[in-house]
């Protein structure tokens, strides 16, 4: 019995000093980065949400202001998109010309002997080569737009064609600006004002042997854009 009351005493009793237990460390409890804020585990938690919450909040934000790629991609298709060539009609008061209305008017309609008032493009592999809206480089490389006033169905060089400088008062600029195609004389007939027109003109109803700009001579085919501003 003596025996076995000693394999069970304490190892103090047999004269080995036991080793004391460590405590279990504070510094756990500590908020992360070791600064000595006072602040608990939980709080420290909460102000990491309030940020998280926060960077979601203008994140979304900025992606509802920034158009997708998507739509980005589909105004680019549209701008390259053109008007197929059998989508174009002859223009019954000139055969030779083929046009598509891009927008119909709702004003008065243009006729043969109507004194009208437009603004056109002639735009050759997709560059604008002549045109009303910059018809004019004034100081500081500013432009001025010059409306073209014509009879419909009359030549649209000599008396009874001039140009109006838009941001110079009405005033007139005879024979100057940018020179007309043979063709618009009988461009605008059946539009509407407000309307505006793309046409196919050929040669004969271009500039001919001549060329203009960039547009070559005894060029196949340009793009001839109309808008109709006023019918008198």
């Amino acid at each position: 019995m003596v025996a076995l009351r000693a394999a069970f005493q304490p190892a103090t009793s047999r004269g080995h000093a036991q080793a004391p237990r460590r405590a279990a460390p504070v510094a756990a409890l500590a908020p992360a980065g070791g600064s000595d804020t006072g602040a608990t585990a939980p709080q420290a938690a909460l102000q990491l949400s309030r940020r998280q919450l926060q960077a979601a909040a203008l994140a979304a934000l900025l992606a509802a202001q920034t158009p997708s790629a998507q739509a980005v991609g589909f105004k680019k298709e549209l701008k390259k998109k053109k008007i197929p060539l059998e989508d174009y009609a002859e223009l019954p008061a000139e055969p030779r010309l083929r046009y598509y209305n891009l927008t119909v008017g709702n004003g008065t309609e243009a006729q043969a002997g109507s004194r009208v008032v437009v603004h056109f493009d002639c735009k050759y592999r997709g560059l604008s080569v002549v045109s009303t809206r910059t018809a004019r480089t004034l100081g500081g490389n500013r432009t001025v737009a010059e409306p073209f006033e014509f009879i419909v169905g009359q030549p649209v060089t000599g008396a009874g064609s001039r140009q109006s400088l838009e941001s110079a008062g009405g005033l007139f600029a005879g024979g100057g600006g940018p020179k007309p195609p043979v063709g618009l004389s009988n461009a605008v007939v059946g539009m509407r004002v407000g309307g505006t027109r793309s046409l196919l003109v050929p040669a004969e109803l271009g500039y001919g042997s001549a060329g203009e700009q960039e547009i070559p001579p005894d060029c196949d085919s340009f793009d001839l854009r109309v808008e109709l501003l006023s019918v008198a």
